[in-house]
């Protein structure tokens, strides 16, 4: 396993992945059998995870393959992911990140071309201004929350109260350069009671420390993958022998793990959604990015929950 994802689903279901270890719960079948099969996979890219066990999942097989599968998702998400006359899927596979929202909405994005529909129009300008290039990840929660960060450290917040712990954390960053991965639950976690209970989230910041949120109970999973991940700051690069009669600098590079937002990853159920629905407009274009919220009428909205308005908090 290279990659850092992490996903939250219904049912408290989840999928943590770091460079050395995963912990799974409650994931659809067909994802499941993924990891029980013999061999298992070697590595899971993105994944995520939507309502009425809809996912998508990109990930590297026995074989040193790539492959992806996705069930149930929104029609034009689906047309997105789906594969050219030729067999071959068009997105790329280890750059992909898909965030699902409620009702829905989404957002997916490769190193090629980025796409969102029903999105709030916070959001979407702030995509529309950022575009492919300028957008490193995009995490959807519940109720219209979201959070967009940005290849220069700036960003887009607005949690409204849903994740406070995640909100403190990021009301102290200095700019949002410092978040290596973000992933939000579109679901309410289950408690051990039964009872619905706060959303889930995961942020790991470059420096290899996290916080999160798991479901009540899996403590020890959470505990075990933190301790696992490495640092990503970039490592100084050694200076050059020094020429006679002529100065030389060294140059930092920076050096990260793929898979970053995969927001994705990242879309769960939520019990107690809002009413309303956000929109990024209809129909945007600009040979990259497309909106495709123009065409809501052809989601899979009854398995979608409603969502309410939300306003935009930007991180300079």
């Amino acid at each position: 396993m290279s990659n850092v994802c992490f996903a939250f689903g219904p049912q408290n279901s989840y999928l943590l992945n770091c460079p050395s270890k995963w912990a799974r719960n409650n994931l659809p079948a067909a994802i499941d059998r993924l990891f029980t099969k013999q061999p298992p996979i070697k590595d899971v890219y993105e994944l995520a995870l939507g309502p009425a066990e809809s996912y998508y999942i990109g990930y590297k097989d026995a074989d040193n393959k790539l492959y992806c599968m996705n069930h149930g998702l929104p029609d034009t998400l689906e047309k997105h992911l789906s594969v050219n006359a030729k067999g071959f899927v068009e997105h790329d596979i280890p750059t992909t990140m898909i965030t699902l929202g409620p009702n829905g909405s989404y957002v997916v994005k490769d190193k090629n071309k980025m796409q969102w529909c029903g999105i709030p129009e916070p959001l979407a300008v702030s995509l529309r201004s950022s575009k492919t290039a300028g957008t490193k990840l995009v995490a959807l929660g519940v109720d219209n929350t979201y959070v967009v960060v940005n290849t220069d450290g700036s960003g887009l917040r607005n949690l409204r109260d849903k994740y406070t712990r995640l909100e403190e954390l990021l009301a102290n960053m200095k700019s949002f350069a410092e978040i290596h991965y973000l992933s939000l639950s579109t679901f309410n976690s289950v408690a051990s009671s039964g009872t619905p209970d706060d959303p889930l989230f995961m942020l790991v910041r470059k420096n290899g420390s996290s916080k999160g949120l798991l479901p009540d109970g899996h403590d020890k999973d959470f505990e075990d993958i933190i301790n696992s991940l490495p640092n990503m700051l970039p490592a100084p690069a050694p200076t050059r022998p020094q020429a006679r009669g002529k100065s030389s600098s060294s140059t930092s590079f920076l050096k990260m793990l793929s898979g970053a937002a995969k927001a994705a990853n990242l879309a769960n159920q939520v019990i107690n959604g809002g009413n309303g629905g956000g929109g990024g407009g209809g129909g945007y274009s600009d040979g990259n990015n497309y909106d495709t919220s123009g065409f809501s009428a052809g989601l899979q909205q009854q398995t979608w929950s409603s969502t309410g308005d939300a306003a935009g908090d930007p991180i300079q």
